[in-house]
């Protein structure tokens, strides 16, 4: 092979000096299956004698889109949104594509401006890693335009990529029962999902009842990154100081809050309170956090998600919206213990 001067290589040079065809260049370029060995590696050596690089801007001129994944998140001041996006960004990178993030922080008119705005620059699909502050408005949007992932949460509209809540709070309840707590308390984030909310307090009441317990929720009354410390202590005071022994919330974000708000009330986690959270945040793991939660495999959740929007993208998967469910583990840390102490209603 001879390289070519003084003018960019294109395509057709590629295949002239490879030797195949225009379209096996395009197949090894876009790594599509099929490709046999040796004709790849004359393709790869070509495009790398050339200096050949692909017109992306013609590309996505062909293909009416670009190569951009719209990525709609309620708050990342989550740390778990936050950590996803992370995810997200790195499996959008690997199959070649830029994400686009529009964080919302639940307004509405936000929401439907970044959505717009997605629409606008012909975004190829649209993840949605929380449910839309006003979901009509981003259906009439969004569907039918373009691809729509739900990631930990979920829509009728478009694929689901969710982990297991209901089993993930069952195996957070089972935990604390099987530890000897008999004073079990859900603590319900208003940040969490209302789908995924739903199914983690069911599980949690289903072991509840399997074991004769009495279930008692209690919901904080806080706006999402609100961080009133007298409040808070208020809020949860009487139900610390005796009242249980154990407790599950439904995010690591409060139940962080649960040890913070235990800290300053003078409630000694583990031996007074035992707290399980969900999620697996990486701040959970930290040495003065030592969190037991359960586990949400973030990587693989974002893998899935941008997989099937790829395949919605290139027209690999058709038809009605699927559900992938993916597994869950508790991970026991330092949290919890079996109770050291009868409880005032006891």
């Amino acid at each position: 092979m001879t390289a070519s001067l003084g003018r960019h290589a294109t395509i057709l040079d590629v295949a002239a000096a490879a030797g195949v065809s225009k379209s096996t260049v395009s197949n090894v370029i876009r790594g599509v299956v099929g490709v046999s060995a040796d004709t790849r590696a004359r393709v790869q050596e070509a495009i790398e004698l050339l200096g050949y690089r692909p017109n992306v801007l013609a590309r996505q001129l062909v293909q009416q889109r670009t190569t951009t994944l719209g990525v709609v998140v309620g708050d990342l001041g989550n740390p778990f949104y936050a950590e996803m996006a992370k995810h997200i960004e790195r499996a959008a990178s690997a199959r070649g594509y830029r994400a686009m993030f529009c964080n919302t922080q639940g307004d509405e008119e936000a929401e439907v401006s970044g959505l717009e705005s997605l629409m606008e620059y012909r975004a190829a699909g649209v993840l949605f890693l929380s449910q839309p502050a006003d979901r009509e408005r981003a259906r009439s949007i969004v569907s039918g335009r373009v691809p729509a992932v739900f990631v930990s949460c979920a829509a009728d509209w478009g694929d689901v990529v969710s982990a297991d809540d209901m089993a993930g709070a069952e195996l957070a309840t089972r935990h604390l029962v099987d530890l000897g707590h008999r004073r079990i308390a859900y603590f319900a984030d208003p940040i969490v999902e209302d789908a995924a909310d739903h199914d983690r307090q069911h599980g949690y009441r289903r072991v509840m009842e399997q074991a004769g317990l009495q279930p008692t929720v209690f919901h904080w009354h806080r706006q999402p990154g609100e961080l009133l410390r007298q409040k808070r202590d208020e809020q949860v005071a009487d139900i610390l100081r005796g009242r249980v022994t154990g407790a599950f919330s439904s995010n690591d974000y409060g139940a962080i809050e649960l040890l913070e708000c235990a800290d300053r009330l003078g409630v000694r986690v583990p031996d007074d309170l035992s707290v399980v959270g969900f999620d697996d945040v990486v701040m959970a793991g930290l040495a003065r956090v030592n969190l037991t939660t359960v586990r949400q495999p973030q990587p693989e959740l974002a893998d899935i998600a941008v997989e099937i929007i790829d395949a919605r993208v290139l027209g690999d998967l058709e038809g009605p919206p699927q559900r992938r469910t993916l597994d869950v583990e508790l991970v026991k840390r330092g949290s919890t213990a079996a109770p050291r102490r009868q409880t005032t209603a006891d």
